[in-house]
């Protein structure tokens, strides 16, 4: 029936661009994603915002009103495609036809900050608004130092206001409107009718960006618009700083304390440091995060030595407006593996370096001040503990701290840390950073999932619908889809694909995680075997042609087809394992089910299986024992698996109310 599916394509197909992780739709797929735009959510002057149901999961599509350049659009989207910060929304996908000009995001649950800021009578605390700001300056100050294909080409955002800073359940700031920013060629400024802050009027850098930013800033102090009728805020900021009376008044009276009124006027300081009307006066956007940081630690302090809890604060705030509608340390992988004493003495620490990315470091002080002593445990193993923790702009993270560190484990750490670090996709756990003081053990800090692990899931009481079930094996598979692609910079093998090595956070959005036994299967043109991770089952006084070498390497990653073909069967029967050492019960029971009555209705979790179900289980079964084949080259690849999934899941029109 698989075959059959896949003659059944229709224009609502969405093909896969250059880069695997960002999706190229058509105008008739965008209709049926947003229900023949049938849900606006936001309207501004380059467009309207809809929402759209996408492989289970909300998401935010745009559709633009008007674009001066497409070639500029299409210069920016690629440039958006390989950003990964946790403080910028997620791009999914893009339309670009005749008529249309359409991008796809993640969707943000708690609207933007102009709503929270001035449709809302909520109170904000003032560590929650410095949060906000951090996480926006974090932004920024990333955005600005994206590398650009020419060394004095740069990158600013052109857009920062109130509405494009989108906020999620933890308020932590997700900048939105990224594929609206101006690519700046050869380090010269771009001219625009509409820009303003800068001193030569019109002029665009990323100087204007600071300008915007410190225009944000003075608006989540006093909550009050930049502009309200004849009053520019700003303005008004200018002339009391000059003064030096009547500061107070202007700050919202729910934060304006005595107690806090220092902090208030050094972020005033900086508001008008960013606001200067000379370009070359205002602080770059990696300063500004700097001192942020600064003014929150100092902030917490303050709250301790009076015996005020600020994280109480925070989740007070947290719970009542559910009710209404210094700078990171950033260190390589290099000097994390010399810092543990790890490298060793045959490996090539260029052909490394060119493999990095950048992990923040924290100390230990700043860990037990995140994690408030590691006091909310969220996992205990054997070998390790999962703390909860919340960092400066709010973002809520899992801190892992290991009871001893074995010197293959230590190995281990560099391949999946290299591996992870550079990995943009919203199914892989995004590596945050980690800890490598010198009488401790290393501690690693990663992205939260409020659901734990699909082991959890599966263990627990909680109903577990089939479109859950669907949902993460479809996007677990495009995980893999991703991995095994040459967008990673080469072909990743995961090599352990178990349900407690993937994560869910509260939508059920399935993490990949458990790295540390992952290969990278890439081109070495030192050695005739052609891929240095296999160079083992090639002999290496042979030239062989790359149809071999990518065969080899297809071989290699039909391990985790098998291993995904495994985790399919337990998600249709919830009979959840441990270790591949007590998987193989799972297959045979299939096998014998479809045997017996060609059906594996035998097989299924009880608790799903209703008539409309069944087809779509009988499926996944086939389509499972078909990945977990002991004939290695009867396997589908990844990319064929995802595929299947999709058409399965376009298939079947569950009525389970997920537009409600």
């Amino acid at each position: 029936m698989i075959s059959d599916l896949i003659h059944r394509r229709d224009k609502t197909k969405y093909k896969l661009g250059s880069n695997c992780n960002i999706k190229i739709f058509t105008d008739d797929a965008v209709k049926r994603i947003t229900r023949n735009y049938s849900t606006l959510i936001g309207k501004g002057p380059s467009g309207e915002v809809y929402r759209g149901i996408l492989d289970y999961d909300q998401v935010a599509v745009k559709r633009y009103i008007h674009r001066s350049s497409r070639e500029e659009f299409m210069e920016v989207i690629s440039i958006c495609s390989h950003m990964s910060h946790k403080n910028l929304v997620k791009l999914i996908g893009y339309c670009i036809e005749d008529s249309t000009l359409i991008i796809i995001t993640e969707f943000i649950s708690r609207g933007n900050l102009d709503d929270i800021l001035y449709n809302s009578a909520i109170s904000i605390p003032l560590d929650v608004r410095l949060g906000i700001a951090i996480g926006c300056a974090e932004a920024l100050s990333y955005i600005h130092s994206m590398k650009l294909s020419s060394s004095d080409s740069f990158l600013c955002h052109s857009a920062i206001k109130p509405t494009n800073i989108l906020l999620d359940d933890n308020l932590t700031a997700k900048v939105s409107d990224i594929e609206m920013s101006r690519l700046l060629l050869g380090g010269i400024t771009q001219y625009s009718a509409f820009v303003r802050g800068s001193t030569e009027e019109g002029y665009l850098t990323t100087e204007s960006d600071v300008y915007s930013f410190g225009a944000v800033l003075l608006e989540l102090m006093a909550r009050k618009r930049v502009k309200r009728g004849d009053i520019n805020l700003i303005v008004t900021f200018r002339k009391v700083c000059e003064k030096r009376k009547g500061l107070m008044e202007l700050f919202d009276t729910t934060v304006a304390r005595e107690n806090d009124m220092k902090t208030l006027k050094e972020m005033g300081k900086l508001a008008m440091e960013c606001l200067a009307l000379d370009i070359h006066k205002r602080p770059q956007m990696s300063d500004v995060v700097k001192r942020l940081r600064v003014l929150k630690k100092v902030l917490k302090e303050r709250h301790a030595k009076c015996s005020e809890s600020i994280l109480a604060t925070h989740l007070a705030w947290s719970n009542n407006s559910k009710q209404d509608i210094s700078m990171p340390r950033f260190i390589s992988i290099v000097h994390i593996a010399k810092g543990c004493g790890i490298f060793m003495g045959n490996r090539s620490n260029s052909n490394i370096l060119s493999e990095l990315g950048s992990l923040r470091i924290f100390t230990k002080v700043e860990l037990n001040d995140i994690t408030q002593n590691f006091s909310d445990l969220l996992y205990g193993g054997t070998s390790a503990k999962v703390y909860k923790g919340t960092l400066e702009d709010n973002t809520v993270i899992a801190v892992k701290k290991f009871f001893e560190v074995l010197e293959d484990f230590k190995e281990a750490f560099i391949n999946g840390g290299i591996i992870l670090s550079q990995l943009v996709h919203k199914n892989i756990v995004k590596l945050v950073g980690c800890c490598l003081d010198a009488d401790t053990t290393p501690i690693f800090v990663y992205e939260y999932a409020a659901k734990g692990s699909l082991s959890d899931v599966l263990d627990g009481q909680e109903d577990f619908p089939l479109h859950l079930r669907v949902k993460i094996a479809i996007q677990t598979a495009e995980a893999l889809e991703y991995l095994h692609s040459s967008s990673t910079g080469g072909v990743i093998r995961h090599g352990y694909i178990v349900p407690s090595k993937i994560l869910l956070d509260n939508n059920f959005l399935p993490k990949l995680t458990g790295f540390s036994g992952s290969k990278r299967l890439v081109r070495d043109t030192k050695i005739n075997s052609g891929y240095n991770v296999i160079s083992s089952c090639l002999p290496t006084d042979e030239l062989y042609t790359d149809a071999i070498l990518d065969q080899c390497a297809q071989l290699k990653v039909k391990t985790d087809v098998y291993q995904f073909g495994v985790l399919l069967l337990v998600l249709i029967s919830r009979k959840n394992f441990m270790s591949y050492a007590d998987h193989h019960h799972l297959i045979f029971e299939c096998i014998a089910a479809y045997e017996a009555e060609n059906s594996g209705k035998a097989f299924f979790d009880v608790d799903i299986g209703a008539d409309e179900e069944i087809f779509v289980l009988e499926e996944i079964g086939r389509l499972a024992l078909k990945c977990a084949s002991m004939e290695v080259d009867e396997r589908p690849t990844m990319k064929e698996v995802a595929e299947h999934l999709r058409i399965i899941g376009r298939s079947w029109k569950p009525t389970f109310g997920i537009w409600n």
